[in-house]
């Protein structure tokens, strides 16, 4: 099977589908990825085929100020989110990516929740696409002005439109029940898809701090907001609360952790090893990587978002009751500790946060649901559709259902680790690399 991944070219868009296409291509596929040549550092040590074209996510910025009179910073997100992703980035690059795809030949189009690009080239060559998204999604009248933009760039192309946006086949959806909206229904059939992230293969939990140490709390990367927002600052802010303080992302210099007096401890990557090692709270931006990796630990969080998307992430961790939300204005040092101080004082955050990782747990990882996929694509048998376990949250062990597609209520069981082609039938392949 070849698979042709799109992506919006930013690393918080790019690295969530990362475990996905390297499953795939571990079990036998073809994987090229189409975005911009700015993730070019970020792909290339991946070894997957590369589609490199097209305007950069600034550049669309720039078509979108151009085009609205009005600089992207000042927008309303609605009216952002439908001209940037659904007009002027499909505008930009759609005739070239239908050209280029189609002399690669994919039978499977994967894209990211707000590439908007891939959704068009799987109609234009009539293969199936399934769309992967890396949060809550935006509210309704976000996605029925992105739908409606969207709609005369394939009337024009003598495309039917969508009906609504996301489109396509498939949700392989990394978001944990307890981070949608309440009373959220997928818009497309939906496939649970365990987060990974910075390089590990698996989900494991770590230990709070014990009776008689003092609690850590993890700087994430997108927190340290400005040169006057030092990490001196804000220890002396935080110093009051007793408590021990790791630093990772961009809180690291060359000589060690930023404008620190003090001793600290450096993390080298987010959450990795002994960074998450009694960590009992994570200060992070909303990104999807931050975001999930500290679900997945049931750690709780202060969330300091500076991006709508990020808002919306941020805004569920606290809907949760995993977290509290400190927006653009509130985000002083001073702030942040009271808030860190609220999270290490209340259990509820914790509890709320091990809930979630519990549900992240029970889902299905990367490899099962990229042979699922493989055997969707083959058409037949028709294969069943991975469910996963996060209704149980905090259940160890048990079993992954897998329900048959149209509709049946069939539901076989499967244990974990058991293979999903012994009840899928044989994984036929269209071609192989």
């Amino acid at each position: 099977m070849r698979v042709l991944f799109f992506t919006n070219p930013l690393t918080g868009r790019l690295r969530p589908l990362l475990p996905l296409a390297r499953s795939l291509r571990e079990q036998g596929h073809a994987i090229a990825f189409s975005t911009a040549v700015t993730m070019r550092g970020l792909l290339e040590p991946e070894a997957f085929e590369l589609m490199l074209f097209g305007a950069t996510s600034d550049e669309v910025s720039a078509e979108v100020s151009r085009r609205t009179g009005v600089d992207v910073l000042f927008l309303p997100p609605r009216e952002l989110w439908a001209e940037h992703f659904a007009a002027a980035r499909i505008d930009l690059l759609a005739d070239e990516a239908v050209k280029r795809a189609g002399a690669w030949s994919p039978d499977l189009v994967i894209s990211e929740y707000c590439d908007l690009v891939g959704p068009l080239v799987a109609t234009s060559l009539d293969v199936p696409c399934a769309v992967v998204s890396t949060g809550p999604s935006p509210s309704p009248g976000t996605l029925d002005a992105m739908a409606r933009r969207m709609a005369g760039r394939y009337t024009e192309r003598g495309l039917k439109p969508p009906s609504q946006v996301p489109s396509g086949r498939w949700l392989l959806d990394l978001c944990p029940p307890s981070l949608h909206p309440q009373g959220w229904s997928p818009p497309l059939q939906r496939v649970a898809l365990r987060a990974e992230f910075a390089y590990e293969t698996a989900i494991s939990p770590v230990r709070s701090a014990s009776a008689g140490e003092r609690p850590r709390v993890l700087l994430g990367p997108g927190t340290a907001i400005g040169p006057s927002f030092g990490f001196a600052t804000l220890r002396r802010s935080l110093g009051s609360l007793g408590i021990e303080v790791a630093a990772t992302g961009e809180w690291r210099t060359a000589t060690g952790i930023r404008c620190d007096p003090h001793p600290a401890h450096a993390a080298e990557s987010p959450l990795v090893g002994s960074a998450a090692r009694g960590v009992s709270a994570v200060l992070h931006d909303g990104s999807a990587e931050m975001t999930f990796a500290t679900a997945a630990r049931g750690l709780p969080a202060v969330v300091l978002p500076t991006s709508p998307e990020q808002q919306l992430r941020a805004q569920a961790v606290e809907a949760a009751g995993a977290g509290l939300v400190l927006g653009p204005g509130h985000q002083e040092p001073a702030m942040i500790a009271e808030g860190v101080a609220r999270l290490l004082g209340n259990a509820r955050f914790t509890d709320a946060a091990h809930r979630i990782g519990g549900e992240m747990a029970g889902m299905p990882a990367p490899a099962e649901v990229g042979r699922w996929l493989a055997a969707a694509v083959s058409g037949k048998p028709r294969p069943r559709t991975p469910s996963d376990r996060s209704c149980t949250a905090g259940a160890s062990g048990g079993r992954y259902a897998f329900q048959h597609l149209g509709g049946s209520r069939d539901v076989t069981a499967l244990e974990p680790g058991e293979d999903v082609a012994a009840h899928t039938g044989e994984v036929r392949r269209p071609r192989l690399p």
